[in-house]
């Protein structure tokens, strides 16, 4: 089945979702400190540690659920689970405005995060089950940029018309991220097709089986996933790249923010430029291509006294790894044509896995080393190895 005269709209609506799940990063982010205030009384250390640990019990839950969903998603549409998705978000948005108490806080943070995760998951099935081979990387380039671009105009919008609000996190929920995760629901509810064939599938034990065997024993396709955690794993350097211009070159927090929003500005581009390459150049190449010419322009940084040039250089291998998010998105939703909703579930979980064990491997050697430049040449090991196991392990079904 293929989306026609609403084609656009299908595609607005998904990069809408995508969009609505960025609202609540904000909690972890922006407004850390009063969040530690607020449930623990100081905005000390270990305070602020307690605090951010709503974002790792919120990945563990995303990746129990994400086996879930996995599992459903052979029997239920992915429409309905998207639909699921973003309830869970703002049920969330809504639970973290309510909670009174931390524990409550952990609860609803994990559940947005396991709306977050299938949102992800059944866009990009989504895309895979109703749009043409030609169309799908231009629509996952928009779909990928609407969370930069919900990251940006949230943090905008929190400075500015939640100003005198400060202190307060709650306000910014309830009248900003809590009607935009409504208006994704709606807009994917009339926006996106209902398919019947989704439920004249096969269904039983054999079923859920023979998707996780596509999924896992199959050569590519474990590939996809293993270089989609290795891929992940390395672009945690962005976890670390604000922390080291500050601490580099002396820079106030305030001009931190803003490079911090012109990285995401930059991101953005590059993935919506990335979306249009994708058939061009081929979803594996494109890969490739963007994770080995990214790297020699990291190691600069770190020798170059200039705050803008370092920062130049810095934002124009972003831009070309960038690049590289819908071809490995394309690349990844391809390998399984029957069982999307499983492959990009599974793709989900080890991205999470991904980004959690590069954020422990460069704090780890950030700890030991005392050294950027150490942590720098960790994250580019991670790209040329997640490119070996492209390489090797991958193929492009679709070699468009």
């Amino acid at each position: 089945m293929s989306v026609t005269s609403s084609g656009k709209l299908f595609v607005l609506s998904l990069s809408l979702a995508f969009f609505s799940t960025y609202m609540i990063e904000l909690l972890t982010g922006l407004y850390l400190v009063d969040i530690a205030i607020e449930f623990f009384g100081s905005s000390n250390p270990i305070s602020i540690a307690n605090a951010s640990q709503l974002v790792t019990i919120s990945s563990v839950a995303a990746v129990f659920a994400g086996f879930a969903v996995g599992i459903i998603s052979v029997r239920f549409s992915h429409k309905m689970l998207l639909l699921l998705g973003i309830s869970c978000v703002a049920i969330g948005i809504l639970g973290c405005y309510l909670a009174e108490a931390f524990i409550f806080m952990e609860i609803f943070y994990s559940i947005e995060g396991i709306g977050t995760m299938v949102v992800g998951a059944m866009s990009f099935a989504l895309v895979g089950e109703y749009l043409a081979l030609n169309k799908r990387g231009k629509a996952t380039g928009w779909i990928v940029a609407g969370g930069p671009i919900g990251g940006i105009l949230a943090n905008l919008v929190a400075s500015i018309f939640f100003k005198e609000m400060w202190a307060s996190w709650r306000p910014f929920l309830l009248w900003f991220a809590l009607p935009i995760s409504l208006v994704a629901l709606v807009s994917v509810y009339f926006g996106v097709p209902s398919s019947s064939r989704r439920f004249t599938r096969r269904t039983g034990i054999e079923a859920y089986f023979s998707s996780f065997k596509q999924v896992f024993l199959k050569k590519s396709a474990a590939g996809c996933l293993i270089g989609n955690m290795i891929r992940q794993a390395g672009f945690a350097w962005g976890v670390f790249s604000i922390t080291f211009f500050r601490t580099h070159f002396g820079i106030s927090l305030e001009l931190g923010t803003l490079i911090s929003l012109g990285g995401a500005v930059v991101f953005t581009l590059a993935i919506l430029i990335g979306g249009q390459l994708v058939n061009r150049i081929g979803r594996k190449r494109l890969l490739l291509t963007t994770l080995i010419f990214s790297s020699p322009f990291l190691p600069l940084i770190a020798f170059i006294p200039n705050l803008w040039i370092a920062l130049a250089i810095n934002w124009i291998g972003s831009f070309i790894y960038a690049m590289g998010f819908p071809g490995s998105v394309n690349l990844t939703l391809e390998q399984t044509p029957e069982f999307r909703g499983t492959m990009m579930s599974m793709s989900s979980i080890f991205i999470t896995l991904g980004l959690g064990l590069g954020t422990a491997l460069g704090g780890t050697v950030l700890a030991l080393s005392e050294n950027y430049l150490a942590v720098i040449l960790t994250f580019i090991i991670l790209q040329f190895v997640a490119a070996a196991v492209y390489f090797f392990l991958t193929k492009d079904p679709c070699r468009t």
